[in-house]
């Protein structure tokens, strides 16, 4: 599997990284291409996608955040889902970090949830207890109360409020 960067929307893998994107999250929790072609002049922002035989398998949006790695977005295409390349791609990358990885998922409250959980304890992660709330991606969307898992251990108070503010500084600052 080689791992390429996508550096804007004239890149050639762009279309099959935003059709990944678009049916792998709600409206909620996702830009508008508009502000996803504005998101790529962020130095600290960085999309990634996987590509297995000619085909995109999954993409990883995520920023640096000085002492850990946000991950943003990540998703693998819907063909391509429970045949490992989740774990497979998620782990390498992972193994590449010198730096705690850090993300968001919904609160467990069926089943589909807590198998995404699952998977992400089954990597490594670990539960953070620090209550947060993502900022809303949109005007009319509300902030999301969601649970931050991160590797290989649960991030300090302190590494969260410097997260908390980049967040609301830099990686969502559009929609506030």
């Amino acid at each position: 599997m080689e791992i390429i960067p996508v550096k804007g929307i004239d890149s050639l893998l762009f279309s099959s990284f935003w059709t990944i994107y678009e049916s792998s999250f709600p409206l909620s929790e996702r830009r508008s291409l508009d502000d996803q072609i504005r998101i790529f002049s962020n130095e600290t922002y960085f999309l990634e996608v996987w590509e297995e035989n000619g085909k995109v398998v999954g993409f990883i949006g995520w920023w640096d955040c000085d002492d850990l790695r946000f991950v943003e977005h990540y998703a693998i295409h819907t063909d391509c889902r429970s045949n490992g390349y989740g774990s497979r791609f998620l782990s390498g990358w992972i193994a590449k970090s010198d730096i705690p990885v850090l993300l968001e998922i919904e609160p467990v409250v069926d089943e589909i949830t807590q198998r995404r959980h699952h998977f992400y304890r089954k990597l490594g992660f670990k539960d953070n207890t620090i209550t947060h709330y993502q900022p809303p991606y949109h005007k009319e969307t509300a902030a999301l109360n969601l649970w931050l898992m991160s590797y290989p251990q649960p991030v300090s108070v302190e590494s969260y409020e410097k997260f908390r503010l980049k967040q609301q500084t830099e990686i969502m600052p559009l929609y506030r």
